[in-house]
């Protein structure tokens, strides 16, 4: 009669509760990555869009509207709001983190919704968007990075 013996379970069982009790500080670590690579994209779209030349008021019948304000004159206000939180698990067990624009600039306007002024437009300015080009430019980059930390943590654990 055939006898066989598999051994290393013991080893497997330790790795795979190691893993379990890391899966979260893992995930946040890779969400932050991730977030991270989109707020340098959004960034970059932002000073592109402040330092566009072109006029920042809607056409009508050939003409620019005036708008009221300084614009084409940036004070920094809202590159410096944008910012990233810190990855957190939600009440679904989701990890989840938010990049976007916190706070109020010199003259007390809301630095979000300056920002979705620009993104979306308003009756007198034109839309610049500068945040869905961003995330579809970085979706496959952004997904790629947070993987490749997941697999690397879970290779040093279950290999370790």
């Amino acid at each position: 009669m055939a006898k066989m013996t598999i051994s290393g379970f013991d080893e497997l069982e330790l790795a795979l509760s190691e893993l379990g009790t890391k899966s979260t500080e893992i995930g946040k670590r890779a969400v932050r990555r991730g977030a991270g690579i989109l707020a340098d994209e959004i960034r970059e779209n932002l000073e592109a869009n402040i330092q566009d030349p072109s006029p920042v008021g809607k056409h009508s019948g050939g003409n620019v509207f005036a708008v009221k304000g300084n614009y084409g004159k940036s004070t920094g206000d809202l590159l410096d709001s944008l910012g990233v939180s810190p990855a957190d698990v939600d009440k679904n067990g989701i990890i989840n983190s938010k990049v976007g624009f916190s706070g109020y600039d010199r003259k007390d306007v809301p630095n979000a919704l300056k920002a979705r002024a620009m993104e979306s437009g308003t009756s007198t300015l034109r839309k610049r968007p500068f945040i869905r080009p961003a995330v579809n430019a970085v979706k496959g980059k952004v997904e790629q990075a947070m993987e490749n930390i997941i697999d690397g943590e879970q290779k040093k654990i279950v290999k370790g």
